[in-house]
């Protein structure tokens, strides 16, 4: 292992930092425990890398916590920023359609680019995609959602959104380019993987660097107010 491979570990320990100084467990806590769990992963994979049985039994154990911690995160995200609106029977479905179609598509690139892996471990990668596509999913449809609703982007959610929509993207199109060309992408994929996650990265610690009073949903939800409601139907006039 070089140096260089630090950087997003490093990174992290920096964004964890700066979560516990802006008490963001309390706004976004599924976030701030994948802060904390990828940190703790790092650690863990570092330790056992000397012994590759060990090692590989490490990193699979974290892919599968990050699968989970992944798609408890993007659903934390998008119950933020729609707020009130959960209330509502159709926004309920939102979640639960967008991962149905990240799974489907996962599966369905499993059976055209055939996995080496079995058994578990098949299905911990086929999740892995499934979650990338969720974000992709996701963090497209904020994009939509700011200039309609008159959102403001500098809020944590969106800062969330948007360093996993561009990790996931990326990873996407490398994890592609991999299965078209083989071993020959190797190298290229691993540097890919590190800028692309440095900069997520980079971009939740941006976003988290300003005091921010993040406002998280609870079962207490009030209605929306008539100026609310007002706002959401010229938004869908829009739309028409």
């Amino acid at each position: 292992m070089n140096l260089v491979e630090f950087i997003p570990s490093c990174l992290l320990v920096v964004l964890l930092g700066v979560l516990l100084r802006r008490r963001a467990y309390a706004a976004l806590p599924c976030f701030f425990s994948y802060a904390a769990f990828a940190v703790a992963a790092d650690i863990a994979r570092f330790a056992t890398h000397s012994h590759y049985p060990t090692y590989r039994l490490t990193y699979w154990i974290t892919e599968a916590g990050y699968d989970l911690l992944g798609i408890l995160v993007m659903y934390e995200v998008l119950r933020a920023v729609l707020g009130s609106l959960t209330r509502a029977w159709w926004a309920r479905l939102i979640f639960p359609a967008v991962l149905i179609a990240g799974i489907g598509m996962s599966i369905a690139r499993a059976n055209v680019v055939p996995s080496r892996l079995t058994g578990v471990l098949f299905y911990i990668a086929v999740g892995e995609i499934a979650v990338r596509f969720v974000q992709v999913f996701i963090f497209a449809g904020l994009v939509t959602l700011v200039p309609l609703l008159g959102l403001r982007w500098r809020q944590y959610p969106f800062g969330v959104a948007t360093g996993f929509g561009l990790y996931a993207t990326v990873m996407l199109l490398a994890t592609t380019k991999f299965s078209d060309f083989g071993t020959r992408f190797k190298l290229l994929w691993g540097w890919t993987s590190l800028v692309a996650y440095s900069l997520a990265v980079l971009i939740w610690i941006w976003f988290f660097s300003v005091p921010q009073k993040a406002q998280t949903p609870s079962s207490e939800l009030s209605a929306p107010s008539p100026g609310d409601l007002k706002h959401y139907k010229d938004a869908l006039r829009r739309m028409r």
